[in-house]
């Protein structure tokens, strides 16, 4: 049997009663909630401005439920308790949001990249290592951050083996990464050298050649490991090298070329090669070196007149030093003695005063060849200053 007509409209007009006092309901609980969430807003804010920060990040976690919308709020002030050093907050704020299980996996992954900073900010290597590592068995998608992250981390903790290993796999999208890879290898020969493993050292240095052909940190380190075995041609090799990568850097190894030609008893070669290497590109110390070989071979006139001729074209305090000190010894008596004796000590003072290196990205000065930057923290971005600079 059909129900009665008039049992219809009464159907519909409870259904519609019903999702009217629904709908009004829903809106009380929400008016609840946002008070709620006001209440510990504003709760959570004045601990903030009381100086109460642990209390004030568990009022704002509580206040804030995670979405989309208010993920950017949570990170946000994970950054900021970061920023002011403050490691063990923002870890609290990425790992409450890590519970959140509903969340996007390209959220998740972010969260995690988020926390594994505030271990290494926070100098926890071994727990940043352990969230990174976990990343990449999941095959995250942001595989590439993950790994950058994990480099950096292994040249904080010194691991260049490590290190090397992690940067190999962004060459390749990354061509910038090849130099620093050079440095890795550099600093692992160097722990290398120093406990006698020599073999392996000039693997090392092949290796970071590898990465960098133009690494004039390896060719120095090269030179001097072969000048250390005696293999004066090698080092040679490796010292010469450097003209063709960097002719900045080719003055820091001429002590060390000298010995090696003296060596070989091959003066008159290594005479030869200053000259033409000054011939094509001048250079003070070049000039002086040279004319230290002169003097020892033709006497003190012939070199005196040599740099006397390279300063009318080249003016330079250490030029002007020498010509004082060698015009000292030939021939001066006197009052003229007496002032050359000056203009000696004053050069040596303009000399001596003058930072010998600098940075060419943030322009920080040092009287020491360093291979990373200790202000930028930039690899191979210091060196030798022009010639019109210190080592004029």
């Amino acid at each position: 049997m059909s129900e009665p007509l008039w049992l219809i409209p009464l159907f519909f007009f409870a259904i519609a009663t019903g999702f009217y006092l629904g709908r009004r309901e829903g809106k009380r609980r929400q008016r609840r909630r946002m008070e709620s969430l006001s209440q510990e807003y504003v709760a959570g804010l004045n601990f903030l401005l009381n100086e109460e920060p642990d209390k004030a990040v568990e009022a704002l976690l509580n206040s804030l439920e995670v979405s989309d919308q208010t993920l950017e709020t949570h990170l946000s002030m994970a950054r900021l308790f970061r920023k002011r050093g403050e490691f063990d907050r923002a870890t609290l704020i990425h790992s409450h949001l890590l519970e959140q299980g509903e969340l996007p996996r390209p959220t998740q992954e972010q969260i995690q990249l988020e926390l594994a900073e505030d271990y290494l900010a926070g100098g926890l290597f071994d727990r940043a290592e352990e969230v990174l590592l976990e990343m990449l068995d999941q095959d995250c998608e942001k595989r590439e951050q993950v790994i950058r992250q994990l480099t950096h981390l292994y040249e904080q903790e010194r691991d260049w083996t490590s290190a090397i290993s992690m940067g190999e796999q962004l060459i390749k999208s990354d061509p910038k990464m090849g130099p620093i890879l050079a440095h890795y290898c550099c600093e692992e020969a160097d722990g290398q050298i120093a406990r006698g493993e020599l073999a392996p050292a000039r693997r090392m240095l092949r290796r970071a050649l590898g990465f960098d052909k133009q690494c004039v940190r390896a060719s120095v380190v090269q030179g001097r490991l072969e000048m250390r075995e005696e293999q004066w041609a090698d080092a040679i090799d490796a010292f010469k090298r450097i003209w063709q990568q960097d002719k900045a850097f080719f003055d820091e190894v001429l002590d060390e070329l000298r010995q090696c030609y003296q060596r070989l008893e091959k003066e008159e070669d290594f005479i030869r090669l200053l000259a033409d290497f000054s011939a094509e590109e001048p250079s003070t110390a070049r000039v002086l070196l040279l004319s230290e070989q002169l003097r020892e071979r033709y006497g003190d006139r012939e070199a005196a007149d040599f740099i006397a001729d390279y300063m009318k074209a080249n003016p330079s305090v250490r030029g002007l030093h020498r010509i004082i000190d060698m015009n000292l010894q030939l021939s001066a008596q006197g009052e003229a003695r007496e002032h050359l004796g000056m203009l000696k000590e004053l050069t040596e003072r303009l000399t001596s005063d003058k930072t010998v290196y600098q940075c060419r990205r943030c322009g920080f000065q040092t009287p020491l060849l360093q291979w990373r930057c200790p202000s930028c923290r930039r690899w191979g971005t210091i060196k030798p200053r022009s010639e019109g600079g210190s080592k004029s």
